[in-house]
């Protein structure tokens, strides 16, 4: 959750459950060992025999299932797709520190294990600044690059000095503290419907002290200098509406890649389970852009 005028700024959004698009049944959930690292989880979705495969990252304090239970079937119809849950984040592996270089050698284990060869990697939000890092020191395993609803820079409050004693103080407090405080946050309008504690039951499975690494490593993050170095196929997807997020600084995010397919979808940093129909035709259509 993160923008001033070009940067994205935090924005705390109270969702409604009423407004939010989950499918009902999800694709094959397995753990994968990943030697030397832990215990990864994923969502693997088959789609047509010989097909490139799709590696979604997901947002912060969101996971594979939170993020891209739509979007996985749709996917599918022309790609095989893979979605972790990132360290720290829902199942995933885990730890109490987050990293993006971290996750991107999560990833490369990954994406090893399985066997996957040249993926597209998709990133969404925090997911993207994953993404980004992961094509950064593992070019040979990436064909293709899709970034949503993300940035080049993050500029979080937490980067400034008294946001930055505020994180150290808050890592301090006793988990139960924490967790509590995370719950609250989180916690959607019609938490307590059938729907309402699946996305609750989500959310309680994360590391509170990983979530607060992960926003850190957003407020340091600037990719300005190196991004536009990467040279495989590319695409952005701004949502014109995000006040997470802003517009300008995905825009800006395109400007610093400077090459692919720019998509602009009607929607706010949630578009991806608020429109999944509309996100989703365009993701497909920018996964095919990016490995073209």
């Amino acid at each position: 959750m993160f923008g001033k005028t070009r940067r994205p700024a935090v924005a705390v959004e109270r969702l409604d459950v009423a407004d939010l698009h989950f499918a009902d049944v999800l694709p094959e959930g397995r753990h994968i060992e990943l030697p030397g690292r832990g215990t990864a989880f994923v969502r693997v979705a088959k789609g047509p025999a010989g097909a490139p495969t799709v590696l979604l990252l997901h947002g912060l304090m969101a996971t594979a299932d939170l993020n891209w239970s739509l979007a996985m079937p749709a996917l599918a119809a022309r790609f095989n797709v893979v979605a972790p849950d990132l360290r720290g984040h829902g199942r995933g592996l885990r730890t109490q520190r987050f990293s993006a270089d971290e996750c991107a050698e999560d990833l490369a284990a990954l994406v090893n294990v399985l066997e996957l060869g040249r993926v597209i990697v998709v990133g969404y939000s925090l997911g993207g600044l994953v993404a980004q890092v992961f094509v950064r020191h593992h070019p040979e395993l990436v064909s293709g690059l899709v970034l949503c609803a993300t940035a080049s820079q993050f500029d979080v409050p937490t980067a400034g000095g008294a946001g930055r004693l505020l994180a150290r103080a808050a890592r301090t407090l006793p988990e139960p503290i924490r967790r509590a405080a995370m719950l609250t946050l989180l916690a959607p309008k019609s938490a307590g419907t059938e729907r309402g504690r699946w996305l609750m039951s989500e959310v309680r499975r994360h590391d509170t002290v990983a979530l607060l690494d992960a926003v850190a490593e957003a407020a340091r993050f600037d990719s300005t200098p190196w991004l536009g170095d990467s040279t495989c196929g590319a695409a952005v997807i701004v949502t014109q509406d995000d006040r997470v997020v802003t517009p300008e600084a995905q825009r800006d995010l395109a400007r610093v890649l400077g090459r692919g397919f720019v998509f602009e979808l009607e929607g706010d940093h949630f578009a991806c389970i608020k429109r999944p129909h509309e996100f989703n035709e365009l993701l497909v259509a920018a996964c095919a852009g990016a490995q073209a």
